[in-house]
């Protein structure tokens, strides 16, 4: 029962990240005290980090950018750590194969494009950068959780 509701509460959350434990405990069925424990102990295990707004950065005026990076294996850590801390990549992921480094980054101009691509090409521990400008976003920030 326990896995049921939780997959329950994700999915109520990822419709609606700001609802409160009635409206979630009345989404799932369940008691508002039991919903209040499972949103607990989902967040204490690290399930649900946090709450935050989905934002449309095209209407903000951002350009997405896609980045895949060559590294080598022994700096592959270092190098995502190194992304993950700049506030222009909202996505940093270390992946399998020839550039197993691909991050999403969210620009306010071509200009901090370029400098980020300048600044990553400038990495001594990045031996290629590929990057793909996003034209047009077709689907974006729903979670498989969703019906």
């Amino acid at each position: 029962m326990t896995a049921s509701l939780d997959r329950q509460l994700v999915a109520a959350l990822c419709r609606d990240g700001r609802a409160d434990v009635p409206t979630l405990a009345d989404r799932t069925d369940a008691v508002a005290t039991t919903m209040q424990k499972r949103l607990r102990a989902l967040e204490d295990d690290g399930v649900i980090e946090g709450h935050s707004a989905r934002l449309n950065y095209g209407q903000l005026g951002y350009t997405t950018a896609i980045v895949r990076l060559a590294v080598d294996r022994d700096v592959l850590d270092d190098v995502t750590t190194r992304l993950r801390e700049r506030p222009e990549f909202v996505t940093v992921y270390q992946t399998s194969g020839s550039r197993p480094v691909f991050a999403v980054g969210k620009f306010e101009t071509e200009a901090a494009i370029s400098t980020c691509l300048r600044e990553l090409h400038a990495d001594l521990d990045v031996r290629t950068v590929d990057v793909d400008v996003v034209r047009s976003v077709v689907r974006e920030g729903d979670s498989p959780l969703v019906d």
